[in-house]
């Protein structure tokens, strides 16, 4: 079995509604244009990874970019 990918840090710029996602394999994510109330509920999470997944991986809305 593969390690389980999970978010252990992130960074928002509520100017700029940029989202950075970090996580423990070392890779990350910046997501654009992300709106301060979702980063606000991502605040409020207890599972950020599941967070991400389920709101900005797959939302339309948003451009994402893979960081290395």
């Amino acid at each position: 079995m593969g390690t389980m990918l999970a978010v252990t840090s992130w960074n928002y710029n509520a100017s700029a509604r940029y989202l950075k996602i970090f996580y423990n394999n070392g890779s990350g994510e910046l997501y654009h244009p992300v709106p301060e109330f979702i980063y606000n509920n991502l605040l409020r999470c207890s599972d950020k990874t599941a967070f991400v997944q389920k709101y900005l991986e797959y939302d339309l809305h948003f451009t994402r970019i893979t960081i290395s």
